[in-house]
C-alpha cells in the first residue's frame, strides 16, 4: 500500500468518529488540503465503527506501531516511518544502543525538546548527577558515531527516499529534509501538558531513580569483583592502583641548514628511542638529519577508549592515573596494575612484556603472531586493505594476564583506529564479556585468569559495524609471574 493510500485510511477513521476531537479536525483538515476534499461526501456515508476498531484498523492500513498510532499528526506518521527503515538497514539492526539512542533524539524532537549533553549523559547514559560533559565524552562520542551510521546507511541506500533524517552538528536535534530542498522540515507541533503535573511525575521519578541507584549501586560493585573476568582484578578491595596507559606515536625532527627551520617527521619504522637507536647504528647519515622530538601525538581511539573504560575504574576505591605511553617506565609495574589502550606502533616500552603472552607482531607486513600452548600452535592475523575511504578492516586484541610484579595487566590494541576501538569496546561490553563467560572462560582455577581474545572488526573510525570473535586462548596459570631486574628490564627467573 503507498503513502497516498496509506493517507486515505487514515482520512477515512478519523472523518467516521462519533466525536471529532480537535486532533482529529485538524488531521481532516490536513488531509482536504491535500486534494480529499472530492471524497467527503462518500465517506461521511460510510457506517460508524467504535474508536477501538478504529485503532486497530489504523494500525492495520497504515501498517503502523502502536507508538506512530498515537501520534497527534500525519507529520509524524511520515517521519517515523523514515526512522523505522533507518533502524532496520544493516547499520543498526545489531545496534541495540545505536537504535534507542536514535529514536530518543527522534522522540525528544518530536515532542518539541532539543535535548542538551548533559541531559542526553542523565536520561538516557544513565550518568549520575556528577556527570560533566567536559571531562567525560561519552556522548559527543556516542553521537558521532551515530552520525556516521545514518551517512552510512544513506551512502548504501539503493532504494528512492523522499525525505532524509540528519542529526546536524552543533546540536543534537533530528531534522528531517527533503531530498529536493535543503531546508529542514519542521517539527510537529506538540500540544502543551500541565507544567504542575509534569514537575510532580518528574519529582516522583526523580526520587524513585536515586533510591534504586543508592541500592544498586552495591550490588553492581559486588557483581563485578566476583564475576567479571576483565576487570575484577583491579576493582577488587585493597588491591593496587591502576595506571591507564595511553598509546601516543613517536615523531622526529627533520633538521635544517636555516637555524630555527625543520620539520616534525612520522616514520612509521621509527615507534621508540630504541627503534631510533637501531636505525641510527645501520646508518649513521640518518643522525645527521633525524633526531627524536619530544612531541608525541594521540589518536582519537585513545579518548574513545578511555571513555569506555573511566566507568568501570571508577566502581573501585583503589584510585587511577593516567600516563602517557611514551613516558611510561618498567617501575610502573611495581606500584599499578596497568591497562594500555592504543595501537602496536606506540607501544613504547609496554612492547617488552609481550613475549610474556606468548605475542610478537611486525609492521611490514603488518601482522601480529599469537603462540598457543604448543610450540607449533601459532595463529597469525593481518589486518586487510581499506575497502574504500575510511572504511577499515582490523583484528582487534585484548590481552588479559599477570604481569612484573603481580600487577594485573590489559592490553587492548589494534593497528587502526577501528582496531583500537573495537579492542577497547568487547574489552568492557557486558553481552561480550557473558559471552566469553558462557562459551571459553574456564573458571575452575583459583589462580588469576589470564587469557587473549582476538576480535575481527569492520567500520570507518570510531563507528564499527561489524564485529566477531575469531580466537581465543586461556593460558594455564604461571608458576611464577616475571619480575623487573632493572628500571627498564624484564628477565624470566
Amino acid at each position: 500500500m503507498d503513502i497516498q493510500s496509506n493517507l486515505y485510511q487514515y482520512y477515512k477513521i478519523f472523518i467516521n468518529r462519533r466525536r471529532t476531537t480537535v486532533e482529529s479536525r485538524n488531521i481532516i483538515e490536513w488531509l482536504e488540503e491535500r486534494s480529499f476534499r472530492p471524497r467527503v461526501q462518500s465517506l461521511r456515508a460510510t457506517p460508524v465503527k467504535p474508536a477501538s476498531r478504529l485503532l486497530r484498523i489504523a494500525k492495520l492500513t497504515c501498517n503502523l506501531t502502536p507508538e506512530i498510532t498515537r501520534m497527534a499528526s500525519p507529520e509524524k506518521v511520515l517521519y517515523q516511518k523514515v526512522v523505522e527503515d533507518i533502524l532496520q538497514s544493516p547499520e543498526f539492526k545489531d545496534s541495540k544502543r545505536y537504535q534507542e539512542l536514535l529514536q530518543f533524539l527522534v522522540d525528544e524532537t518530536l515532542a518539541g525538546r532539543i535535548p542538551k549533553e548533559i541531559t542526553l549523559g542523565m536520561q538516557f547514559f544513565g550518568k549520575d548527577a556528577k556527570f560533566d560533559p567536559k571531562e567525560d565524552p561519552t556522548v559527543r562520542v556516542s553521537i558521532n558515531n551515530l552520525r556516521k551510521k545514518i551517512e552510512h546507511y544513506y551512502l548504501t541506500q539503493s532504494t528512492p527516499y523522499a525525505i532524509k533524517l540528519d542529526i546536524p552538528k552543533g546540536h543534537y536535534r533530528v531534522e528531517f529534509i527533503p531530498i529536493d530542498s535543503k531546508e529542514p522540515l519542521p517539527p510537529p507541533q506538540e500540544k502543551k501538558l500541565n507544567t504542575k503535573i509534569i514537575a510532580i511525575a518528574f519529582s516522583v521519578l526523580l526520587l524513585i531513580i536515586v533510591a534504586f541507584l543508592v541500592f544498586y549501586e552495591g550490588i553492581f560493585r559486588k557483581s563485578v569483583i566476583d564475576t567479571n573476568p576483565i576487570w575484577g582484578d583491579f576493582v577488587k578491595a585493597n588491591g593496587k592502583p591502576t595506571l591507564i596507559v595511553l598509546g601516543d606515536f613517536f615523531f622526529l625532527y627533520e633538521r635544517s641548514a636555516e637555524v630555527g627551520q625543520g620539520n616534525f617527521i612520522r616514520d612509521w619504522r621509527i615507534n621508540s628511542p630504541d627503534d631510533y637507536r637501531q636505525m641510527v647504528s645501520r646508518d649513521l647519515k640518518f643522525a645527521k638529519q633525524f633526531v627524536p622530538s619530544d612531541f608525541t601525538f594521540l589518536r582519537p581511539s585513545a579518548s574513545w577508549g578511555l571513555a569506555e573504560v573511566l566507568p568501570i575504574l571508577r566502581e573501585s576505591l583503589n584510585g587511577y592515573s593516567l600516563k602517557l605511553a611514551s613516558d611510561f617506565t618498567m617501575e610502573d609495574f611495581k606500584t599499578n596494575n596497568i591497562v594500555f589502550i592504543g595501537s602496536f606502533k606506540s607501544l613504547f616500552n609496554l612492547q617488552k612484556i609481550l613475549h610474556v603472552f606468548n605475542i610478537d607482531y611486525s609492521l611490514s607486513p603488518m601482522r601480529f603472531r599469537i603462540q598457543g600452548d604448543h610450540p607449533d600452535s601459532v595463529r597469525t592475523f593481518s589486518p586487510s586493505q581499506m575497502k574504500g575511504g575510511n572504511y577499515e578492516k582490523d583484528f582487534s586484541i585484548v590481552v588479559k594476564g599477570i604481569g612484573p610484579n603481580n600487577s594485573a595487566v590489559v592490553l587492548m590494541m589494534g593497528f587502526s583506529d577501528s582496531g583500537v576501538i573495537e579492542a577497547t569496546r568487547a574489552a568492557t561490553d557486558k553481552k561480550m564479556i557473558q559471552r566469553l563467560e558462557e562459551e571459553f572462560i574456564n573458571k575452575r582455577s583459583s589462580e588469576p585468569l589470564s587469557f587473549t581474545f582476538v576480535v575481527e572488526s569492520e567500520g570507518i573510525s570510531q563507528a564499527i559495524f561489524k564485529a566477531n570473535i575469531r580466537y581465543f586462548h586461556q593460558k594455564p596459570p604461571q608458576l611464577k609471574p616475571f619480575e623487573l631486574s632493572g628500571p627498564d628490564s624484564l628477565a624470566k627467573p
